[in-house]
């Protein structure tokens, strides 16, 4: 009995110590983006979210994260206003959340060395453990790249960094210029990803410039595309790529 009692109390405090990592590492990314400037848009950690609607909303929403995938966190933050610095600030906001892990789990460590807790162990580990994760380079978690991998893609230069500002770059548009077109060089990149996600959004975004021009063949090419590797792409991003 009392092993039970141990071994549901250490998993309970792995459980806290995992949240409050995952607290600290995507505050670290939403704290940057808001020292820069730009509104928070979505934190997601355990079941619990703060929201924006709408980025042009003042008021921030306290709810529960439907989409269990999330639990894991997030931390979104968008800027204010289309800029060719957004990329650049984008970069650093990538960095922010590991290295809030780690230091989280530096300072955990020292009290740890001094108080000799497991839960404070616990915090050490973790955090150190998830920044590490989040910096290896060319390691994706869930759907993207993780943070590391996507500061080293944009920093590089050559196909990888054009397909990760192809994307943020159709983010703005879609903020700031709501009758405007995506980027056909930017596209172009994202088609030629070997990975079938950016194939997807460049299909969608192409889908959705032809709409605009009012052109129905090329419309319905996109489409055909989109069908075509449909099955192989994260239902996240088929979600996202919405057709309505």
């Amino acid at each position: 009995m009392e092993k039970l009692v141990l071994i549901l109390q250490t998993l309970g405090m792995g459980i806290v110590a995992f949240f409050c990592s995952t607290l600290v590492h995507e505050g670290g990314h939403v704290l940057c983006g808001i020292l820069h400037n730009w509104k928070l848009y979505l934190l997601v950690v355990g079941p619990f979210k703060l929201y924006r609607e709408k980025l042009e909303d003042e008021k921030v929403k306290l709810g529960i994260e439907k989409n269990p995938l999330l639990w894991c966190g997030v931390g979104g933050t968008l800027p204010r206003e289309r800029s060719d610095e957004n990329i650049k600030t984008f970069s650093k906001i990538l960095l922010a959340g590991p290295l809030a892990s780690m230091g989280l789990g530096i300072v955990m460590l020292v009290f740890f060395l001094l108080h000799h807790s497991l839960f404070l162990l616990l915090l050490a580990l973790v955090p150190i453990a998830m920044g590490i994760a989040c910096i290896l380079p060319g390691v994706k978690t869930g759907i993207l790249y993780n943070d590391g991998s996507r500061y080293l893609r944009i920093k590089r230069g050559g196909q990888e960094s054009a397909e990760e500002k192809a994307v943020f770059e159709a983010i703005e548009v879609s903020l700031f210029d709501a009758n405007g077109t995506y980027s056909r060089e930017g596209i172009d990149a994202m088609i030629a990803s070997k990975d079938v996600e950016f194939q997807y959004m460049g299909f969608y975004y192409a889908y959705l410039n032809a709409k605009k021009d009012q052109d129905q063949a090329a419309a319905e090419a996109q489409l055909a595309n989109m069908e075509r590797i449909r099955d192989k792409v994260p239902k996240m991003v088929v979600e996202e790529c919405s057709l309505v």
